[in-house]
């Protein structure tokens, strides 16, 4: 799973490396240019994510600098350091070293950030996005930026209201366009790491925003494509009344079971509830039916 997060860090840098720098940490590089040197770190790693700061009027001044997305709270220090000595060694510059924690665990062993030892004393930067305002991304222009707030700090806001911002934005920006459906993939991704998806594909299928479900293996089994709005708003209301069994409601709305579960589990979520709380509020909902 790591992967498919780190892929779309991969596929989003050159878009969102700048205003990052900017807005997570306050750097505004004059020039970045590649790295001509291979930088290998062993046969199956290579270091990604590094560019050299240039400073036209004083060459001196350039320095190396390597962005990383991680989702594991763990400990990089001597990581970062065999990483800081490769690249001093091949290009006799500095490297100043950024982490971003994308994880929503409690980043105990990631913001260990500095190694002191003998001759040496190595630090380096950590950023936790839990830890950002969703402002920092959400309203901004450019689509790869705006799916970084799934990650932040949502403040007041339910999860619901916040993945409706991000749809509409996208919305706005990318104007119906084909590429929308690369973004809301990517959104769902992101939205595991914080146990969200099932809002977001309820909210993207309100939106009438649809991508290819054939080739997303994000869906749950049983899902059937192209469901109607009108199915799920019906479940809603008969999940209101109180009145109905589940499996009475996935006849009237001519759906399986699981399928009705999973929209009612979306449902309770949005309104608030954690992922277990509406588990437990589902099983005794349909407890009361089985003892009759």
């Amino acid at each position: 799973m790591a992967n498919n997060y780190d892929r779309i860090f991969k596929e989003n840098i050159d878009s969102i490396l700048l205003t990052l720098l900017k807005k997570l940490v306050g750097l505004n590089p004059p020039k970045l240019a590649p790295i001509d040197a291979k930088l290998q770190v062993t046969q199956e790693a290579e270091m990604d994510h590094i560019r050299r700061v240039v400073h036209d009027d004083d060459p001196k001044q350039d320095y190396g600098l390597q962005i990383e997305f991680h989702i594991k709270d763990e400990d990089l220090r001597k990581r970062n350091l065999l990483h800081y000595a490769l690249f001093h060694h091949i290009t006799g510059l500095p490297l100043r070293q950024i982490v971003i924690y994308g994880g929503m665990g409690t980043p105990l062993h990631i913001q260990q950030d500095q190694l002191a030892l003998s001759g040496l004393d190595l630090k380096f930067e950590v950023i936790v996005l839990k830890q950002v305002p969703k402002e920092v991304f959400i309203n901004s222009n450019v689509p790869e930026e705006v799916i970084l707030a799934i990650l932040c700090d949502f403040g007041e806001d339910q999860p619901q209201q916040v993945i409706q911002q991000i749809l509409q934005h996208l919305n706005e920006i990318l104007q119906h366009s084909n590429r929308i459906k690369k973004y809301q993939k990517q959104l769902l991704t992101l939205s595991r790491l914080r146990k969200m998806e099932l809002i977001v594909k309820t909210e993207v299928e309100a939106m009438t925003i649809h991508y290819d479900i054939e080739t997303d293996g994000l869906y749950l089994q049983g899902k059937e494509e192209g469901i109607e709005l009108e199915k799920q708003q019906l479940v809603h209301k008969l999940w209101i009344f109180q009145e109905t069994s589940l499996e009475k409601m996935a006849f009237l709305v001519d759906l399986s079971p699981e399928r009705v579960t999973e929209i009612i589990l979306a449902h309770l979520q949005s309104k608030g509830m954690s992922e277990m709380e509406a588990t437990q509020a589902i099983a005794a909902y349909q407890a009361q039916f089985e003892s009759k």
